[in-house]
C-alpha cells in the first residue's frame, strides 16, 4: 500500500540526490507504472516502458531519438532503488510492436532485478525517472510502494 506522503518523500530523496550527491540535472519522471511478472522473468531480460504510458518524451534529445529511430541502442547507466548505480548498464532500444511501440531497458535487467528482489517484485509500483550527467542520459528508479 501506498501513501502520497510515502510517495513524495521518496521522490524527494531520489530528487535531491541526483542533483546535489552526483550533479545530475533535467531530472524528469519518464513512467509511473506496477510491475509484473513479464518485468521479472529471467528469459524476457527487460522492463518494458510504453510509449502510451509515459509521462514524457521530452526525456530524449533528437539525436538520441533519431538514433533510436533507426533501430539502434545506447548504453544507460541504472541508478537503483538504493541510490547506488547498477555495476553493469543498461541497453535503451525502441520496440515497434504490432499496434504500438515501447522504449525498453535491457542487456542487463535481470541482474538488476536479482540484485534489487528485496524490492523489485510483481504488483510493486515504480517510477522510473531520467536525467543527465556529463549530457549522458541516466534513469533512476524508484519503487514507490511502502516497504514492510
Amino acid at each position: 500500500m501506498k501513501s502520497f506522503a510515502h510517495e513524495d518523500a521518496i521522490v524527494a530523496q531520489l530528487k535531491e540526490f541526483i542533483t546535489t550527491e552526483i550533479n545530475g540535472n533535467d531530472v524528469k519522471l519518464v513512467i509511473k507504472k506496477e510491475l509484473y511478472a513479464s518485468d521479472l522473468l529471467k528469459h524476457h531480460n527487460r522492463l518494458s516502458l510504453p510509449v502510451n504510458q509515459l509521462e514524457t518524451l521530452e526525456f530524449l534529445t533528437e539525436e538520441e531519438r533519431k538514433h533510436l529511430e533507426k533501430d539502434k541502442e545506447f548504453e544507460v547507466p541504472l541508478l537503483g532503488p538504493t541510490l547506488k548505480f547498477h555495476d553493469k548498464p543498461m541497453m535503451l532500444k525502441k520496440w515497434h510492436l504490432t499496434s504500438s511501440c515501447s522504449y525498453v531497458l535491457k542487456t542487463n535487467w535481470y541482474v538488476f532485478v536479482e540484485d534489487n528482489m528485496d524490492v523489485l517484485k510483481e504488483h510493486t509500483n515504480i517510477h522510473v525517472w531520467s536525467f543527465r550527467r556529463d549530457k549522458q542520459l541516466c534513469f533512476a528508479l524508484a519503487c514507490i510502494d511502502d516497504v514492510a
